[in-house]
């Protein structure tokens, strides 16, 4: 280990040579290999050394692609690792299915691994329903999704700051293998009151993945609307997006729809949920309360 690593094992907050607590140097299977990323595996390492000072820890990279996270996951467990944490999350992994990081908690699980995972920091930003189609109004393709009512445009706050918003649907994630792939291809635009475009960077996902991914940057507190498209396609189709990064309030049709998604809703993952230090029972509340940016399943 060099640099900020080697001066934890150092002060003892890492095992390593020198650390007379556990002098076995930290298994590193991959390190972000583009420059520098972020020092959050470090960290978790650390709490993890405190808690258990006498524990082999060994690190894989999960900022690289989610194949490369799930290859990761294997690759720990084939070490021998008996206890795997994480705290990532892809935004494009599948909401409706098992992406390839679940498949591989699901596997390592099966082989006896504890894997624990953060259930995610997107509060309850999120709206889920089925597709509801009504005539898209003048200058759009196709059909637009009615939240109730007649409603196409659902009113939501936002603060100063940068967004981005996933929509997903269910249909054939062709990156998996689900052949021919998406078989509907929706879109999500942030619109005025007018239903005039603010923001909508939209593909074609036939035959594709069925996502979209909607960043923009609000330079002062306003409010605007959601409003999603369906091109083509047919059915009766689950839709479901996530502000994945933003704060934006949803102002109504909030159905108050999970935003735990990807390995967190894994069958073999144990999903860690937040508390403020403050909201514990040393600080007098008992049981502890979830912070308010906590993910957490549907209400």
């Amino acid at each position: 280990m060099v640099g900020p690593a080697n001066a934890d094992v150092n002060n003892y907050d890492l095992p390593g040579p020198g650390n007379p607590n556990n002098n076995k140097p930290i298994t590193v299977l991959q390190e972000f290999p583009y420059g520098r990323r972020s020092d959050e595996g470090r960290a978790m390492l650390q709490i993890l050394h405190d808690i258990a000072p006498k524990a082999e820890l060994a690190f894989h990279s999960g900022f690289i692609s989610p194949g490369n996270f799930a290859e990761g996951i294997k690759a720990l467990d084939s070490i021998g690792c008996d206890i795997i944490v994480d705290d990532v999350t892809f935004i494009t992994e599948p909401y409706f299915t098992d992406g390839v990081v679940s498949q591989a908690v699901d596997e390592v699980a099966a082989n006896g691994v504890s894997y624990f995972t953060a259930a995610g920091n997107f509060g309850s930003a999120s709206y889920e329903g089925t597709f509801n189609p009504v005539p898209a109004p003048s200058g759009f393709t196709g059909f637009a999704h009615d939240f109730g009512g007649g409603d196409l445009y659902q009113n939501v706050s936002l603060k100063a700051g940068s967004y981005t918003i996933v929509l997903q649907w269910e249909d054939a994630f062709y990156s998996l293998g689900q052949q021919p792939g998406a078989l509907n291809d929706f879109d999500i635009y942030l619109v005025n009151n007018s239903g005039a475009i603010l923001f909508g960077f939209n593909r074609n996902n036939h035959w594709k993945d069925p996502f979209e991914v909607l960043p923009f940057t609000v330079s002062g507190n306003t409010q605007a609307n959601i409003m999603i498209t369906r091109k083509s396609g047919t059915g009766n189709v689950k839709i479901k997006y996530i502000v994945f990064r933003g704060d934006a309030t949803i102002n109504e049709h909030n159905q108050g729809t999970s935003t735990i998604v990807g390995q967190a809703n894994a069958t073999g993952a144990i999903s860690v949920g937040a508390v403020l230090y403050s909201n514990t029972p040393v600080y007098g509340v008992n049981p502890p309360t979830v912070a308010s940016f906590s993910s957490e399943e549907d209400t």
